[in-house]
């Protein structure tokens, strides 16, 4: 563990012994420090993060209960993920993306008609590209069911965890909507909430910051209106965006974790960490350990025949949630308090969107409300239009927000900019706000993109993106890299 101070004196070291007495020790010493600076000290950082991620590795390593190795589900020991075709394996990604996990049942739902009235025909894409969820659990499986953050019946999840821990259960439950439509596609968003995010004794131990009441993580998909096919996830993991498509590549200021795998033809498969919640598109390497303290949940077609999860770590296959609106949330935006136990508004503390015609603020929630949690942590539970990831060029909420524009930038396609419907804009915010609201993030986000300033027109109808002109560079290297870190160390 000295290695910072072996590689610092060798920095040191190194321009006085090939230069000797030629130059000036002064001189020597500034070379040191620079060549520390250039190589000495990036090596030490990646060496540190690599010893940390071995050493969390070994913590979060949890072994099966006794009672899971007598458990054996019909399918544990003989499953082997395959295609649609039978018998085949996954050692290598199916061309076709498809995979068909223990549990599925075809029901052979027609795909969403879109001569229905709008609402209809949204239930119905919801309802068709619903994720395939493959959830992990943790030493505390209460906490690890996604579900309705209104599933006591009232609005203010402070009480969360107590009424929780009074039933002994929570349903399975993912918010959905579809949250924006424009001319080439749908952008769909699905939330998972949990109600408290935990961590191994060790480490809350540590850090307050690693457990806090309330959670809530998911995705936003876009669907192109051409193919009806998902050609691009972006999954929140830990404030961090991570991205996944059909090519595994990109030619944006962000790289794309892995490819997408579906079932069934349009549900994307998820994998979701226990404890932290982490949620990123599945791979094959996660259905090695399938058979082992795992819970797959499939949108339930028939509520009447929902199969509740059991509250323990039993791996279960056939798992149903139902879905819930985004729309309430949307409502009560607005309505918020500061932090603090003495309040029963749904969001606490705000985001400042800008100011109004008579010179007010326009601000909406940041924060879900709870009772346990570190106030100044970046991991306080946040409804979407908070997640903010520090290591992109978009600012806060336009993700949400601006869906379009924030997959065009994080990929360098030139997807279709003009909306006929979003759902937070219009639900949120009064028109007058709206215009005001998207004029300032636009604002913020060209600060960071001068170059494309003059391209922009009306907030709402404004040109799409330009791809960059060259491959990504260095940037997102780093990128990649960190995101192996955030991934390793979640």
């Amino acid at each position: 563990m000295l290695f910072p101070i072996t590689i610092y004196r060798a920095c040191l070291w190194l321009p006085a012994r090939l230069r000797g007495e030629r130059w000036h020790p002064r001189v020597n010493t500034a070379l040191g420090l620079l060549l520390y600076g250039l190589f000495g000290l990036p090596l030490s950082i990646l060496l540190s993060l690599e010893i940390l991620i071995v050493i969390n590795t070994q913590l979060m390593a949890q072994p099966m209960d006794d009672d899971e190795a007598t458990q054996k589900p019909l399918s544990s020991t003989s499953y082997s993920p395959t295609h649609h075709w039978p018998g085949r394996t996954l050692e290598e990604w199916p061309t076709d993306l498809q995979v068909t996990l223990p549990g599925y049942v075809d029901d052979a739902t027609p795909p969403p008609d879109p001569t229905l009235p709008r609402d209809q025909f949204y239930d119905q894409l919801l309802a068709s590209y619903s994720p395939t969820i493959l959830h992990k659990m943790g030493h505390e499986p209460l906490w690890d069911i996604p579900t309705d953050i209104f599933f006591d019946g009232d609005t203010n999840p402070r009480n969360n965890v107590s009424n929780a821990l009074s039933l002994g259960t929570v349903p399975a439950v993912v918010h959905g909507e579809v949250i924006a439509e424009t001319d080439d596609a749908y952008y769909l968003a699905y939330m998972l909430y949990h109600v408290k995010d935990y961590d191994l004794p060790v480490r809350e131990a540590i850090s307050d910051a690693t457990f806090h009441d309330g959670d809530n993580e998911g995705i936003q998909l876009r669907i192109d209106k051409a193919s009806m096919q998902i050609t691009l996830v972006e999954t929140w993991f830990h404030n961090r965006f991570f991205l996944c498509n059909r090519t595994g590549e990109s030619q944006g200021t962000e790289p794309i974790q892995t490819r997408a795998l579906f079932e069934g033809g349009t549900h994307l498969v998820l994998f979701v960490q226990s404890m932290g919640h982490g949620v990123r598109c599945a791979s094959p390497a996660d259905f090695d350990d399938l058979a082992s303290n795992s819970k797959i949940l499939r949108l339930a077609s028939d509520r009447d025949k929902l199969i509740a999860p059991g509250i323990n770590d039993h791996t279960e296959y056939n798992i149903g949630y139902r879905l819930a609106s985004l729309k309430p949330w949307y409502r009560l935006a607005k309505t918020h308090a500061g932090s603090g136990n003495d309040f029963t508004t749904l969001f606490e503390d705000t985001i400042v969107l800008g100011t109004d015609s008579t010179g007010k603020e326009i601000q909406i929630g940041k924060f879900f409300a709870a009772n346990d949690f570190e106030k100044r942590a970046w991991s306080r539970p946040k409804p979407p239009w908070a997640w903010d990831d520090r290591w992109d060029d978009i600012p806060v909420a336009l993700w949400h927000f601006h869906p379009a524009l924030a997959f065009n930038s994080h990929t360098g396609e030139a997807y279709s900019e003009k909306y006929h419907y979003n759902a937070p804009i219009s639900l949120i915010f009064t028109a007058e706000e709206r215009k005001t609201v998207l004029t300032s993030l636009l604002s913020e986000h060209y600060q960071h993109a001068p170059q494309r300033l003059a391209r922009k027109t009306n907030p709402v109808n404004r040109q799409p993106s330009l791809p960059p002109a060259k491959k990504p560079g260095i940037g997102v290297q780093v990128k990649r890299y960190m995101n192996y870190v955030i991934h390793s160390l979640g």
